[in-house]
């Protein structure tokens, strides 16, 4: 039996031999080895099952064990959506108590923020008092003394 260098060398990868390696009695006892160790080998025992899931980079966990991290990773996913509710309806809280938007649009608000994080950013640019002005306007008396005279209806 011929083999090209191709097959040479995709069985001196297989066995876990070096490239250059050209003693055909290394390879044989190599190969023998490796049946000999296959054989012996028990593929339900969980250590064979443990050590051949490592080899590809896994770790073996028990049904209990899966389960209970499946059950935390939902009660995070849980908690931090509700953190991160909790906060927008804070920014939103204080742009309706700043004047920045009307308490009647606060769920429009808080559906946009959770959607759209530069949303939040939009908010926080409003002027406070746009849309509910919180200062006194057209009907306060100046009481700042600098009237040459003040007139009867303010109260001095």
């Amino acid at each position: 039996m011929e083999f090209t260098p191709e097959q040479i060398a995709a069985l001196l990868g297989a066995l876990g031999l070096p490239a250059d390696t050209d003693d055909a009695d290394l390879v044989v006892a190599t190969a023998v080895d490796l049946a000999a160790q296959a054989a012996g080998m028990d593929t339900a025992k969980p250590s064979t099952v443990a050590a051949a899931a490592r080899q590809h980079g896994m770790d073996l966990i028990d049904h209990d064990t899966h389960e209970a991290l499946k059950r935390d990773a939902a009660a995070g996913r849980r908690i931090a959506a509700s953190a991160a509710r909790a906060k927008v309806e804070a920014v939103v809280d204080d742009a309706i108590s700043t004047g920045r938007i009307m308490a009647r649009s606060k769920k429009h608000w808080v559906t946009l923020c959770e959607n759209d994080d530069t949303m939040v950013q939009h908010l926080a640019s409003i002027a406070p008092g746009t849309a509910v002005p919180l200062d006194e306007v057209g009907h306060s008396a100046d009481t700042t003394g600098e009237l040459a005279e003040p007139a009867p209806w303010f109260y001095a």
